[in-house]
C-alpha cells in the first residue's frame, strides 16, 4: 500500500509536547557535541520519499525518525532526503535520469543504509539498487503487508515493519456506531493509486459480516460534483473514503486535502477514513496505523544497522497494526456513546479532566505551601542578617560617597516632563531647567538624548557643554538609565573639561604637524614647482617679445597682436593656477569635506611631482579607471597623501637600476568604495618593519622624521578610509587607500 497519510497532531497532544521534544533535541544537542569532541565520521544515511516534501505524512515520519535517532545513536548520523514526486513525475526516462543523479551526487559518500518511505520510492530503489548503492541494506516504511509479499525473496538485505491500512476493520466498526445503516458510499479518485485504493475497497466490502443493502462508489466525480452528490446525503448513510490525489477533471490533490473537503460537505452522513493524518479534518476515524510508530521502528532500524547488526537478525515487529484512532468532537456529534468507544482506543481532542488541566497548578500550589513554611522558619534568622546587611550598606554607601567626590563625581535624577502635580515633590530636576544651562548649540543633542532614552528604555551616555555665570564653558559627561515606568533617568556626571581642553590642543598640534610635513615635502619638490612656474613664465616672456617687435612694424597684423595677447593672458592665469593649488597647499586651515575627483587628484599632482620624478629617473604611470565615482574630501590633505606615497615609492627605487624605476598610480571602483594605489618596484617591505609602517616617530630612512605615513594613516582614517601597506606579488610594495564612495554619485 502506497504510504500517504499523516498523523495530525492533535492540540491537547501537542499541548504536552514541547518538554519532550526540548529532551530530544538536548539529547541530540548533547550526542552532536560528544561527536565533534571525539572528531567521530558521521554515518550517511539516505531517506528516499515517494512524494513532495510537503505532504503530512512525511513530516511526521521523518519527524519522528529523527527525534529516535537523535536520543537513541550511539554515534553521529547524517540524514540525507531526496523526493520522487509521485504522481506529478515518473516514467522511465525521469527515474533514469533521477538514478543518474542520485548515483553521481552520493559518489564520494555512499549512504551506509537506504530508507525508502512508500512502494514507488522501494519500487525505484529495488530497480536502480545494483547500479546505485550495491548490498546497501533497505529499510521500508509503510508499505502493505500484502505487496511486500508478492516481492521476491531475494531481494535481501531488505527489512522494515509492514502495515496493514485495515479498511474492513474500519467500516465494520463505524456499523457497530451507526447499526441503521442502509447505504455506505465509497469516495475515491482517478490516479492509479486512487484505483488501487477503490480496488482494495471493493475487495473488503464484498464479504462485510453486516453489509448495508446498499454500496454505493463514487469515483471519477469532479470535487465539485462530488460535494453536491454528498451534501444529499443523511440518516441512514455512510461515507468511507481513502482521499484521492487526482480527481474526475485530472486536478491533483493531497488525500488529506480530498478528505476535509469530503467531510466539509457530508452534513448528514459520518465519515470514516483509513489513515492517521485524516484525524482533526472532520472524520469520525477509523482503524490506521500510527506514522509517527513507523517513524520510530524505523530509526531502530537504522540504529541497529549502523551498529553492525546483520539485516535478518534486526528485532522488529512482524506487522505496524492498525489501532482505532477518533476525533471526540465527531464522537458527540454524531452520538456516539463514550461506553460503545473500546478501551484501546486512541482518543484526540478530549476535553481534559480537571486533574489534566490543573495538575501543574496544583502542584505549584502544594511546592508553594511549603515553600511558604520554610521561609516562615528561615524569617527569624534572616531578620538578624538584615541588622548587619543595612550596617554594611551604610558602611558601602559612605564608602561610595568618598570615592564620587574623589573623582569628582555628581549624581543626578532628571524628570524629562512633568505630568502630574506629585512630581513636583521629587528630587527630580525639570530636563527644561537643566537645559537652560546647557549650551545652545548642544540643546537640542540632548533633549533628543533624554526622550530616546525614556521611550526606548536605554541607556543615556553624552557629553554636552555648560554655560558658568561668567561665560565660562565646562564639559561634562553624562550617563544614566531611565527609570521602568516613569520618565525619570537617574545617573551620574563627571567634569571632562581638562580632558576637552587637552583634546582640542591635541588637535591643533596634529593641525600643525600635518601642515608641518606639507611645507617640508613641497620644500623637497623645490624643482618641480619652479618647473611648473617656469614654463607659463617663459611663454609669457616669449610672447611679450614677439609683440613688441611687431610694434616696430610699418603696418601692424592685428589679429597675429591679439592672439599673442591671448596666449599672454592664458599663460599668466596658468600661472596663477599654480600659485593657488600651492597657496593651498601651504596654507593651514581646517579640513573642508566637498566633493572629490580622484583622477583629477591623480593627474594634477603627478603633473606637479614630474620634473622631480623626472630627475630621480622614474617613469610614472596612471591607470585611471573609467567613469570613477567621486568621494567625500578635503582635497589639500588627499593630495598630501598621494604626494607622500609617491615620494616615498621613489625613494624605495633609488637603489635600483634608472630602467627598472617605474611608478604606478591606480584607481579602481571597488563596489561601493573607491581605492587609490601606489605601486614601486623597489626591495618592498622586510617582515620585521611591516607591524610598525605606520607608528609615529618610526623610518626606515636615514634623516627621516617617522611621521609621514603615520599623518597619511590620519588622514585617510579622518575621511572614513583606510590605508593599507602590503608587498606586491613580483617586487616592491604597494600602499592602497580606501574610502566609501560618495553617496548619490
Amino acid at each position: 500500500m502506497l504510504f500517504r497519510t499523516y498523523a495530525h497532531a492533535p492540540l491537547d497532544a501537542a499541548a504536552r509536547r514541547p518538554p519532550a521534544m526540548g529532551l530530544a533535541l538536548l539529547l541530540a544537542g548533547l550526542c552532536i557535541s560528544a561527536g565533534a569532541i571525539a572528531q567521530v565520521t558521521p554515518k550517511d544515511v539516505l531517506v528516499l520519499f515517494s512524494n513532495n516534501r510537503l505532504l503530512p505524512a512525511n513530516i511526521e515520519v521523518d519527524r519522528a525518525m529523527r527525534e529516535r535517532i537523535a536520543s537513541t545513536a550511539a554515534q553521529p548520523v547524517e540524514i540525507f532526503q531526496e523526493f520522487l514526486d509521485r504522481p506529478l513525475f515518473s516514467g522511465e526516462a525521469f527515474d533514469r535520469n533521477l538514478a543518474t543523479y542520485l548515483r553521481e551526487k552520493y559518489a564520494d559518500r555512499p549512504p551506509r543504509a537506504i530508507v525508502a518511505i512508500g512502494d514507488p520510492a522501494l519500487n525505484f530503489v529495488l530497480y536502480h539498487r545494483p547500479a546505485l548503492f550495491p548490498g546497501t541494506p533497505v529499510v521500508h516504511v509503510g508499505i502493505d503487508k500484502s505487496y511486500l509479499q508478492t516481492l521476491r525473496p531475494t531481494l535481501a538485505p531488505l527489512l522494515g515493519v509492514p502495515v496493514e491500512y485495515d479498511f474492513r476493520g474500519t467500516v465494520e466498526q463505524a456499523l457497530r456506531w451507526h447499526p441503521g445503516t442502509r447505504r455506505l458510499v465509497v469516495v475515491t479518485g482517478t490516479s492509479p493509486r486512487d484505483r488501487i485504493w477503490e480496488a482494495q475497497a471493493r475487495a473488503d466490502f464484498d464479504d462485510l459480516a453486516v453489509k448495508p443493502a446498499v454500496v454505493e462508489y463514487l469515483a471519477g466525480f469532479s470535487t465539485e460534483a462530488l460535494k453536491v452528490r454528498l451534501q444529499t446525503l443523511g440518516a441512514g448513510d455512510l461515507v468511507f473514503s481513502p482521499g484521492y490525489y487526482r480527481d474526475g477533471t485530472g486536478r491533483d490533490y493531497s488525500p488529506r486535502d480530498a478528505i476535509a473537503g469530503i467531510a466539509a460537505a457530508s452534513t448528514g452522513a459520518p465519515v470514516y477514513g483509513p489513515f492517521s493524518a485524516f484525524v482533526g479534518t472532520g472524520i469520525v476515524g477509523g482503524r490506521m496505523p500510527a506514522n509517527r510508530d513507523m517513524g520510530r521502528f524505523t530509526a531502530d532500524a537504522i540504529n541497529a544497522l549502523l551498529e553492525g547488526v546483520a539485516p535478518q537478525a534486526v528485532a522488529l515487529p512482524a506487522v505496524l497494526p492498525a489501532v482505532l484512532q477518533v476525533d471526540w468532537r465527531q464522537v458527540r456529534r454524531w452520538g456516539i456513546a463514550e461506553a460503545d468507544i473500546p478501551p484501546d482506543a486512541v482518543v484526540f481532542f478530549k476535553e481534559p479532566t480537571f486533574w489534566d488541566r490543573y495538575r501543574v497548578q496544583a502542584l505549584l500550589a502544594t511546592a508553594l505551601f511549603l515553600i511558604q513554611a520554610l521561609l516562615i522558619a528561615a524569617l527569624f534568622f534572616e531578620r538578624r542578617r538584615r541588622r548587619h546587611t543595612a550596617l554594611a550598606l551604610e558602611r558601602s554607601e559612605h564608602r561610595m560617597s568618598l570615592a564620587a567626590r574623589a573623582s569628582r563625581l555628581s549624581t543626578w535624577i532628571w524628570e524629562v516632563d512633568r505630568k502630574s502635580p506629585e512630581d513636583a515633590g521629587t528630587a527630580a530636576s525639570p530636563l527644561n531647567e537643566v537645559l537652560d544651562t546647557v549650551h545652545p548649540a548642544d540643546r537640542e543633542e540632548l533633549h533628543q538624548a533624554a526622550q530616546q532614552a525614556v521611550e526606548r528604555d536605554e541607556e543615556l551616555d553624552v557629553e554636552y557643554r555648560v554655560l558658568e555665570p561668567g561665560g565660562q564653558v565646562r564639559w561634562i559627561a553624562a550617563r544614566g538609565r531611565a527609570e521602568k515606568g516613569s520618565r525619570r533617568i537617574t545617573g551620574v556626571a563627571l567634569d571632562i573639561t581638562a580632558r576637552k581642553e587637552a583634546e582640542l590642543q591635541a588637535q591643533k598640534d596634529r593641525s600643525a604637524l600635518t601642515h608641518m610635513t606639507r611645507v617640508s615635502m613641497l620644500g623637497q619638490l623645490s624643482a618641480s614647482i619652479a618647473h611648473q612656474l617656469n614654463q607659463p613664465l617663459a611663454a609669457i616672456l616669449g610672447n611679450a617679445e614677439a609683440a613688441r617687435k611687431m610694434l616696430g612694424k610699418p603696418e601692424l597684423d592685428l589679429v597675429e597682436l591679439r592672439a599673442i595677447c591671448d596666449d599672454i593672458i592664458s599663460e599668466d592665469r596658468r600661472a596663477a593656477e599654480v600659485i593657488r593649488r600651492l597657496g593651498a597647499l601651504f596654507k593651514r586651515g581646517e579640513m573642508t569635506l566637498a566633493p572629490l575627483d580622484l583622477n583629477a587628484l591623480v593627474t594634477e599632482t603627478l603633473e606637479l611631482v614630474r620634473t622631480e620624478l623626472t630627475t630621480r629617473h622614474v617613469e610614472a604611470v596612471a591607470e585611471l579607471a573609467p567613469a570613477l565615482a567621486p568621494v567625500d574630501g578635503g582635497r589639500v590633505q588627499l593630495q598630501q597623501v598621494l604626494l607622500n606615497l609617491i615620494l616615498n615609492a621613489a625613494d624605495a627605487m633609488a637603489g635600483i637600476a634608472p630602467a627598472r624605476r617605474r611608478l604606478v598610480v591606480r584607481t579602481e571602483l571597488l563596489g561601493t568604495r573607491v581605492r587609490l594605489c601606489v605601486i614601486d618596484q623597489g626591495s618592498g617591505i622586510a617582515a620585521a618593519d611591516m607591524p610598525h609602517l605606520f607608528d609615529p616617530f618610526w623610518s626606515t630612512k636615514p634623516g627621516g622624521t617617522g611621521m609621514g605615513l603615520a599623518i597619511c594613516r590620519s588622514i585617510v582614517e579622518g575621511h572614513r578610509g583606510t590605508l593599507t601597506a602590503a608587498n606586491a606579488p613580483d617586487s616592491g610594495a604597494v600602499f592602497c587607500a580606501t574610502w566609501p564612495a560618495r553617496q548619490g554619485a
